[in-house]
């Protein structure tokens, strides 16, 4: 009877043994998956940003693209792409630009002077710069946090010019 009741607490504890290896590897699988699925996240939400702030200087460049119209500059210190453009015979001047980890649009007559924090808020990035590589060739770098910088380059059909 005895050897009996020993066999009963062995399968008992093999039950127990299994069901506490199923209960870990279910939670180890569980934590696996959820911190891929964060760095998927993570990375599709880097990927939306830059793709979302070059694909909107590429078509606020783009739609602008006439000759003098589109220029490399400075805002209030901080570099900056210039469109200028007519509406009833007033000059406006389109202004993108990085200011306090915000890329930056700000639209105002061209005599109009106005401080930077005054622009529309368009995407959060770390750093934004611009350089001019031809009179028809810009290159843009952006980061989107620390860790991640992304290269773009737009061409214009018709001619720029330097800034003053």
């Amino acid at each position: 009877m005895n050897e009996k009741h020993n066999r009963h607490i062995i399968d008992i504890l093999f039950v127990i043994a299994l069901f506490c290896i199923f209960a870990l590897s279910a939670v180890f699988l569980i934590s696996i998956g959820a911190d891929i699925y964060g760095k998927t996240v993570s990375n599709m939400e880097q990927n939306f940003n830059a793709r979302t702030a070059f694909a909107y200087l590429t078509e606020k460049i783009r739609q602008s693209d006439a000759e003098g119209s589109v220029s490399i500059g400075e805002f209030e210190g901080n570099p900056a792409v210039l469109i200028t453009e007519s509406y009833d015979d007033t000059e406006y001047i389109t202004y993108l630009y990085e200011y306090e980890g915000y890329l930056k649009e700000l639209m105002v007559r061209k005599d109009t002077p106005l401080h930077p924090q005054a622009g529309q808020d368009i995407l959060a990035v770390t750093e934004f710069s611009i350089s001019q590589k031809n009179n028809l060739l810009y290159s843009f770098t952006i980061a989107t946090d620390e860790t991640n910088s992304y290269e773009l380059f737009v061409s214009t059909r018709s001619k720029t010019v330097e800034a003053s």
